[in-house]
């Protein structure tokens, strides 16, 4: 007879089915079977894995260029500029000039024009020549200085335009006095008129009309046709009370 084909035990094996063998004869019948199974639970059993100590590093989720919106630039607050206000000119103080009359040092009797400054707060001719006769029909501030224009005379209006002024007054312009005064007056008027220029041409008016002779004594103002203006070269060459 040929020798059985069941391969012998492993020393290991064998150890393990003596210790069985010994187990079951001191156990008895019913506790074989449980340690038989047991036995065989253990030997079978898969070994529990146990979780790896390293993990494989997830790698970055790199955003979508085209759905990633576009920040925003910075907003640079505007800084305040006061330039950027306007602001109202003042306009300046401008020295106009006011002839009265005045005595001559030389002689009692005789009486000659004298100018008295006035500031005025403006810069429009008109407007400083308007301010000039407001000062010229009241009453001089200083006591030496005297006016020959009758009280209650009133300005209507005062033009000054093309290096001419046109200058309106009121019918008490022509009242009172000699011819003295006449001239006098007439003088105090176009000095003052042109304060601003010394050589414009003036026109002088009474109620809207231009003025050919001046009270009853027969002050020629303007020639016959009214074409000829008056100036301080021609009062000085005309008159005297200078």
């Amino acid at each position: 007879m040929s020798s059985s084909s069941n391969p012998s035990p492993s020393p290991n094996n064998q150890g393990c089915w003596d210790k069985l063998i010994k187990l079951l004869t001191t156990l008895g019948g019913g506790a074989v079977i449980v340690a038989l199974l047991v036995l065989i639970s253990n030997r079978y059993q898969k070994p529990q894995q146990l979780p790896s100590s390293t993990q494989t590093p997830i790698a970055p989720t790199i955003p979508d260029a085209s759905t990633t919106p576009t920040p925003e630039p910075p907003t640079t607050p505007i800084p305040f500029r006061r330039d950027t206000i306007p602001i109202p000119s003042t306009p300046e103080q401008t020295q106009v000039e006011v002839y009265y009359i005045a005595s001559s040092a030389s002689s009692a009797s005789s009486v000659m024009l004298k100018d008295q400054k006035v500031s005025v707060k403006n810069d429009v001719p008109d407007k400083i020549l308007q301010s000039a006769f407001e000062h010229l029909l009241d009453q001089p501030s200083q006591e030496h200085l005297k006016s020959t224009i009758p009280q209650g005379t009133k300005l209507y209006s005062i033009n000054f335009q093309d290096n001419e002024v046109y200058v309106n007054l009121s019918q008490e312009f022509e009242s009172g006095g000699g011819s003295e005064s006449m001239t006098c007056r007439l003088g105090q008027v176009i000095y003052t008129a042109t304060s601003l220029k010394n050589d414009a041409n003036v026109w002088i008016k009474v109620e809207g009309k231009l003025l050919p002779m001046l009270g009853g004594e027969g002050v020629i103002v303007h020639d016959e046709d009214l074409s000829t203006p008056l100036t301080r070269k021609a009062f000085r060459e005309n008159y005297s009370c200078l």
